[in-house]
């Protein structure tokens, strides 16, 4: 595992400029008993000596609630599937390099998923922030294109929403690559405000005489659809994780 980890990131670079470069590279990592500190100190090093320039950027977000809560993400993207053929010229120094700051510090748990942004299933996708809450869906296979579907549809309506909190709502999706029978999909919702937006009714009251959801919805495709993406939305979902996270200024790329 450790030698495919080390190949994959010696090959991703990052390119903003390509016309597809919509696929992103998540390592999720867990750090050694008692080691946290030192590895954050060692990958601080290793990031400002390999990963400066654009193509070579990574983000590292630490998570903050779940069974996971602790561990990092290092997020490096948007690329294309051309810039995964590229290897890195520094790639022996910078394996070696990874040996010491990186791996050493690693329980063995540590996995690596491509994603794919989906531009059909996004909301104000400008708004960035360092604070953020991921959703996980895990879909039933023989239900993949319905569900696939009725998403499309909710972001359509989503975008037609107006009010204080739809205007500052912002979600991106992204399909998990290569994922087998276990079909994914992950939802991150940016925290413009930092976590405070997460207060019921931070926004305002959402009854506040504007359409609902389930208005517009009905507007656009009517009751019987409504109907059956409730069952689409309960029934193609085998399992559903969620945690907040931040992003590690200190430890990502400047």
């Amino acid at each position: 595992m450790k030698k495919i980890f080390l190949m994959l990131l010696s090959i991703v670079t990052l390119s903003a400029y390509s016309q597809n470069s919509n696929i992103y590279t998540v390592h999720n990592i867990k750090v050694k008993s008692g080691q946290k500190m030192a590895f954050e100190a060692a990958y601080k090093q290793h990031v400002a000596k390999f990963h400066k320039a654009d193509k070579e950027k990574v983000s590292v977000f630490e998570i903050l609630s779940g069974s996971n809560a602790g561990s990092y993400q290092i997020v490096n993207g948007p690329i294309s599937f051309a810039d995964m053929d590229k290897d890195r010229t520094d790639g022996t120094v910078h394996g070696i390099d990874l040996d010491k700051s990186f791996f050493s510090y690693l329980e063995n748990d540590h996995s690596v998923h491509y994603y794919r942004l989906d531009d059909s299933l996004l909301l104000h996708p400008e708004v960035q922030s360092d604070k953020s809450v991921v959703t996980i869906m895990h879909i039933k296979s023989s239900m993949t294109s319905d569900y696939y579907a009725e998403q499309k549809r909710s972001f359509k309506v989503l975008n037609a929403l107006k009010g204080k909190f739809w205007d500052n709502l912002n979600l991106r999706n992204y399909q998990q690559l290569w994922d087998g029978s276990d079909q994914i999909m992950a939802s991150v919702r940016s925290l413009k405000d930092g976590f405070k937006e997460l207060e019921r009714e931070y926004f305002g009251p959402m009854n506040d005489g504007t359409p609902t959801f389930k208005d517009v919805y009905i507007q656009h495709y009517g009751t019987l659809d409504w109907d059956k993406r409730l069952k689409i939305m309960d029934d193609a979902v085998v399992s559903r994780e969620q945690f907040i996270r931040k992003k590690r200024t200190d430890m990502s790329s400047q």
